[in-house]
């Protein structure tokens, strides 16, 4: 769990989003379903995820966009996954018009929405925004590619964040985790 300050969010683990979501379909909110699905998929900030339109991912491999924050156009692959998602949601949510965009709430109100869910699932010590989304993505892709440096400084470009030391505390890397690669050299040469 990352603790930087209060106001940071807390990554969820694939199990915990996996709760939220089934918790968000079976409260038939499909909107926040594919929130939870889209935000974790694409490492996007809210303020990028509420400008999509559906035309701009629906049958796409791409999403193509300018982020809101850094002014810096950025190519998504839309994988196999998120695409047969979006068709999925986008007919259960009764084919909204193509210029609509895809998540309707405000950031608060989507906020409270995922709060909500997390509680009613049983995620209590955790702060839950839809950073944690964001944030929750990026630690999945570093520890399914094994920790690595090199997934590492990828990821840290995909978030675009200003130097690495931001994205270690961004992905929760712990000083005991540090201090395990030292593990290592428990071995005589």
């Amino acid at each position: 769990m990352t603790i930087i300050n209060e106001k940071t969010s807390d990554y969820l683990t694939t199990d915990e989003l996996k709760r939220i979501n089934r918790y968000f379909l079976k409260e038939q909110n499909f909107q926040m379903a594919l929130l939870i699905e889209f935000g974790f998929r694409t490492l996007l900030r809210f303020s990028d995820l509420s400008r999509i339109t559906w035309e701009c991912v629906l049958n796409k491999d791409e999403l193509l966009l300018i982020e809101k924050k850094t002014g810096k156009r950025r190519g998504i692959n839309v994988g196999t996954v998120l695409k047969s998602l979006l068709i999925e949601y986008h007919v259960i949510m009764k084919q909204p018009k193509l210029q609509d965009t895809i998540f309707k709430y405000t950031l608060r109100h989507t906020n409270r929405l995922l709060q909500f869910g997390a509680r009613s699932v049983g995620i209590r010590k955790k702060r839950i925004s839809t950073h944690s989304l964001r944030k929750s993505g990026a630690r999945f892709l570093y520890e399914e590619n094994g920790r690595s440096e090199d997934v590492f400084l990828k990821i840290s470009m995909i978030l675009n964040h200003s130097n690495t030391q931001i994205s270690r505390r961004y992905l929760g890397i712990t000083a005991e985790e540090i201090s395990d690669v030292y593990a290592g050299f428990d071995m005589v040469l």
